[in-house]
């Protein structure tokens, strides 16, 4: 119990303080480490729920992670989530403000924000090669990744349709991408339902598949190719199993996914019948967020 005790005190006495500042990050991301093996010899009585508690107002609705956990919308990266890490929001609360510098400087959050300009290179790189440019969106959450390339591209032919189940999300994209509603159309869909009807250039499908256990992951790249138009790409985002964020953003935010490597991605690719030579693997600077581009396939 000495383990147990020391680790409750340690974030006790965070919170006290007001939250972690930068030289916190890395003790008390070790810490987290040190509590993920629940149920084994060394936590054998503590539920997450336990630890949680020791947070108490940092985990509340006035910060982000605080947000994540409630699960308002029934998932932890809602629009509403997405668009505070996009915004790199802080709490003006000075109590709890730490809490928030310190989620922005994680590697999924700073992963996150980093997705959407790879994003742009690839609207910047097909743009290029194809006017007009047909796209597809998986989850658009707030909206913002179409917003902030437009506002950058405001004459741009390009024609997004942007798929989320979430109503929400639907209405605050929508006002959000006002100018642009002549290129942006957002249609409310399940993504597991969603049948393409016509091909696209680019399907973008950042943030749906590493919620998908691997018979999910497949079924939905068998529906999605044929959905690629001939010369186009889908692209797949999912975190690596190398983030160093990951014990946080479970443990805390309740944000579990499948964490894939780029093999790992590699393979399901070859079982949907994929050929070396028509993917590859990405991924943004931080190295967290991976990426699977798949060539348009002959029929």
């Amino acid at each position: 119990m000495h383990l147990y005790s020391t680790t409750k005190s340690y974030i006790e006495a965070l919170v006290a303080r007001g939250g972690p500042c930068e030289a916190d990050d890395a003790g008390f991301n070790e810490c987290l480490e040190r509590l993920r093996p629940f149920g084994a010899d060394t936590w054998p009585t503590v539920s997450k729920q336990d630890v949680r508690g020791w947070f108490g107002d940092a985990l509340s609705d006035a910060t982000v992670q605080g947000l994540s956990l409630r699960k308002q919308r029934g998932y932890p990266a809602d629009y509403e989530v997405l668009d505070l890490i996009y915004t790199r929001h802080v709490s003006p609360d000075t109590s709890l403000s730490n809490w928030d510098r310190f989620y922005q400087r994680q590697a999924a959050p700073k992963a996150v924000r980093n997705r959407m300009e790879y994003f742009h290179g690839l609207l910047d790189r097909h743009s290029r090669q194809r006017r007009p440019l047909n796209v597809l969106k998986l989850a658009h959450g707030p909206g913002r990744c179409a917003f902030e390339w437009f506002n950058r591209n405001p004459e741009a032919e390009v024609f997004v349709d942007s798929v989320d189940s979430d109503e929400e999300a639907l209405e605050y994209a929508s006002v959000l991408n006002r100018p642009f509603l002549d290129r942006v159309t957002f249609i409310q869909s399940k993504v597991l339902r969603f049948q393409p009807k016509k091909q696209y250039d680019l399907i973008w499908a950042p943030g749906v598949f590493d919620s998908f256990n691997d018979g999910l992951f497949v079924a939905m790249m068998m529906r999605l190719l044929p959905a690629v138009a001939p010369g186009g790409e889908l692209v797949i985002g999912n975190f690596s199993e190398r983030d160093p964020s990951r014990a946080y953003m479970e443990l805390v935010g309740d944000w579990n996914i499948h964490h894939r490597s780029a093999e790992h991605l590699s393979r399901l690719a070859r079982d949907v019948g994929v050929s070396d030579d028509c993917f590859r693997v990405g991924s943004e600077p931080e190295g967290v967020d991976l990426f699977l581009h798949v060539a348009s396939q002959k029929p």
